[in-house]
């Protein structure tokens, strides 16, 4: 596999003099991607590998690990030395002495894995303790049919999303980092998105047991969860709206 595409993004980086990507075998079945690079001082390799999330750089080309060297080893020639390149230290299941990006660069599969289950445990948490803070509000006794069964379907989904924003908060932010926007831009992102999975559960709840005329619990309403949700809404689309950091 060429890696010239992902060379030559390595050396637009500011603190990286120059740089080999190529695959290594780190076990019999097993062949890993690797940067090594020259640089100016440290470099995370979290920071890296975020650079590398560009359209010009495919997903299985961004490199595992990356291994800083004072010099790469060259031939007499001045080509790079590949065959004198270090090798990985690697122990089972895990890099030995290699930072991994972000925590743990976990796969969309292993993601959505991991996701699934704070999402089922806080929702079946939320749906069983929406009588305790809202006594009442699922009340669908004299609600005829077939409004019975869409609303009760609508209280299980919106505990769901609920669940579903508890397990983003602790680890949506890292998918949202590889993405390469501003690390302020980011965070707030994150935050946003976990509101208008979350709020749901509050915000119908709470407005089912308001009086249609009770005007100060209806604009408290309004403004703690309506005009949140569409500023949450808002920062989304900037963050999907804005070129990724290059620098």
């Amino acid at each position: 596999m060429a890696f010239d595409e992902v060379e030559a993004e390595l050396r637009r980086h500011p603190n990286i003099r120059d740089c080999v990507v190529t695959e290594v075998r780190v076990s019999p079945s097993r062949d890993m991607v690797v940067a090594y690079v020259e640089a100016d001082g440290r470099i995370d390799p979290a920071e890296v590998r975020d650079f590398l999330i560009t359209p010009r750089v495919r997903a299985s080309q961004v490199p595992k690990a990356v291994i800083t060297v004072k010099a790469l080893p060259r031939t007499s020639s001045g080509a790079v030395d590949r065959e004198s390149l270090p090798q990985p230290p690697v122990q089972p299941g895990r890099l030995a002495g290699i930072k991994v990006p972000g925590g743990t660069a976990y796969g969309d599969g292993v993601f959505w894995a991991l996701i699934a289950f704070p999402t089922v445990i806080f929702g079946l948490l939320a749906y069983l303790t929406t009588g305790l803070f809202w006594p009442g509000a699922t009340d669908l006794s004299i609600v005829p049919q077939p409004y019975a069964f869409l609303f009760g379907v609508l209280y299980i989904v919106e505990c769901l999303a609920f669940g579903l924003g508890i397990g983003f908060l602790f680890m949506g932010r890292s998918r949202l980092r590889r993405m390469g926007r501003p690390a302020g831009l980011t965070t707030i992102t994150h935050l946003a998105v976990v509101w208008l999975l979350i709020s749901w559960w509050p915000q119908d709840n709470s407005y089912r047991l308001t009086a249609k005329t009770d005007w100060s619990s209806q604009a408290s309403l309004v403004y703690v969860f309506n005009v949140t949700l569409m500023i949450a809404a808002a920062i989304v689309v900037v963050f999907a709206s804005r070129e990724r950091v290059r620098d």
